[in-house]
């Protein structure tokens, strides 16, 4: 049964192009809330390191991890992996990395637009800008340019605004018909991190693994060499639980869990994960020390 744990471990600030929450939010919920160790986990980016490091300095009984969840792509998929531990400032692999994310975004949501446009669904540049803007701060916008739309906000425009489709399943039939926009590749991406003193957990992997599909967790786990899985998470049924952690431990594994927050409303560390997955972490990388 799940219950407010005392570490949060992928949370999303508005920095990433999917969520809301200022940084200050999640340190100040958690100092009320006893929570002792977060890690924000913005997507494809640490654009609002600056603004977590001062959020921090207000709060100093909840200590953080440096991160970032990095999307990737290989042959066996597309694969959200969060990585812990990466520096404050980048190295120069990391860099080009990060600045690989930001043309992708970038590159995605023309992408979209041009397609839609194409397929007789006409999604201008400045529907995209309007949408954008609805969520996200300016000064997210100054240093990442106009991303991809929020899926849900996406579906709103196409379904509700614009009345394109009917439902759902006429405008994924269309998007499906959309050639491939891979994210990064995973061999660019995961040694950049691992050269940065990065740690890589592979999350919300029940879709991943097809639940327990041992043969795709080996086929994944050499392939994408994490270093650890969520095992815990607010999407993971709480029956995979411990079978993934069993798994970790067979492998010599990390285990991680979290909330997976993106905006204010969404309840903190509420997971089933036990304490030793935080403690087997910080013997492999630091909080960040202010």
């Amino acid at each position: 049964m799940t219950k407010q744990n005392t570490f949060d471990l992928p949370l999303h600030t508005h920095w990433s192009y999917d969520a809301t929450t200022p940084p200050e939010h999640y340190f100040a919920q958690a100092e009320k809330s006893g929570i002792t160790h977060i890690a924000i986990t913005d997507h494809h980016t640490n654009d609002g390191i600056q603004e977590t490091l001062e959020a921090a300095a207000k709060h100093p009984t909840v200590n953080f991890f440096s991160a970032a969840e990095l999307t990737v792509h290989c042959e066996l998929g597309t694969f959200d992996m969060v990585c812990l531990g990466l520096p404050i400032t980048p190295t120069p692999e990391l860099e080009k990395v990060y600045e690989a994310y930001h043309t992708w975004q970038r590159g995605f949501g023309d992408h979209l637009c041009k397609n839609f446009t194409e397929a007789g669904y006409p999604f201008p540049m400045e529907d995209r800008i309007r949408i954008v803007k609805q969520f996200r701060p300016e000064k997210t916008l100054k240093v990442q340019g106009i991303t991809h739309v929020q899926y849900h906000l996406l579906l709103k425009y196409l379904l509700e605004e614009k009345k394109y489709f009917p439902d759902r399943d006429s405008l994924n039939k269309v998007w499906g018909s959309f050639p491939a926009y891979d994210y990064p590749e995973a061999d660019f991406v995961l040694p950049a991190v691992r050269k940065a003193g990065g740690i890589i957990f592979i999350a919300h992997p029940h879709p991943y693994f097809y639940r327990d599909d041992l043969k795709r967790m080996d086929a994944l786990r050499e392939r994408l060499g994490f270093d650890g899985i969520e095992c815990a998470h607010t999407d993971v049924p709480e029956e995979l639980t411990p079978f993934y952690r069993d798994y970790c431990k067979k492998y010599n594994l990390l285990s991680s869990a979290g909330s997976d927050a993106h905006k204010p409303t969404t309840p903190m560390a509420t997971h089933i994960a036990e304490r030793c997955y935080l403690e087997e972490i910080l013997e492999r990388v630091s909080c960040v020390k202010l």
